[in-house]
């Protein structure tokens, strides 16, 4: 007897199971929508600036702020040229004091009271226009920077504050090779300040109309000799 129901179990619970599929439908086909990412904008780095305040009006206010001077009356329009590349600064990086790798964080002036820590900015105007001028031309790059020319091979770029008065204003640039391909800005050898290495954008390989833009969150300096010299 027991070896009847050792056969007559499995049968019966196949039975069942047989049912219950014949009881469900069908799920029913659905046609394969293609998507893709699509990075281009249809508007200049100015453009897409001004279509995004939240995310750029510092660096708006920054460069209003060199362009009333005669002296810097070339650096506006860059951002509606051709042949550059943008390094475009997000708010973060500029004037949010809570963060203290931020522009107006770094960049100090002496407290009245010597007791307490110096002030941070809260003002452009507050800054030399030369010192202003300097940052927003350091994040532009002459060329094209990104996906479709970058590798691991790292590379000195000129910014458009280099020239025979400023020879180091390069950037250095390389995409890491894993699946990620993270793009890095400056992230070399002897670099004592840790505020500044390993900065990536925090959105790259955006195409504009008039060339390449990549979102930072954190501005970067020039290097020194000792770090060009030691990352050729």
């Amino acid at each position: 007897m027991k070896n009847v129901r050792q056969y007559i179990l499995p049968v019966l619970l196949c039975g069942m199971a047989l049912s219950a599929c014949e009881k469900l439908p069908l799920q029913p086909g659905y046609d394969y929508d293609k998507s893709y990412y699509d990075n281009k904008v249809n508007m200049t780095a100015m453009e897409f600036m001004k279509s995004r305040p939240e995310l750029f009006s510092s660096m708006l206010e920054a460069i209003d702020y060199v362009d009333s001077d005669p002296a810097y009356k070339d650096i506006k329009p860059l951002y509606s040229a051709t042949g550059y590349t943008y390094l475009l600064l997000h708010n973060t990086a500029l004037s949010n004091l809570e963060d203290a790798n931020s522009f107006y964080s770094k960049n100090t002036f002496p407290n009245p009271d010597p007791a307490l820590p110096p002030n941070k900015g809260t003002s452009w105007t507050q800054y030399d226009k030369k010192k202003v001028a300097d940052l927003l031309k350091y994040h532009i790059l002459k060329g094209r920077w990104d996906y479709s020319n970058l590798n691991s091979t790292p590379v000195w770029v000129d910014s458009y504050l280099a020239g025979e008065t400023n020879p180091l204003a390069k950037v250095y640039i390389y995409m890491q090779a894993t699946r990620e391909g993270y793009i890095f800005f400056n992230n070399y050898l002897v670099f004592p300040d840790a505020a500044y290495k390993e900065i990536r954008p925090r959105t790259p390989n955006i195409q504009a109309t008039n060339g390449p833009i990549h979102v930072m969150n954190r501005y970067f300096v020039p290097p020194t000799q000792e770090q060009f010299d030691n990352n050729k």
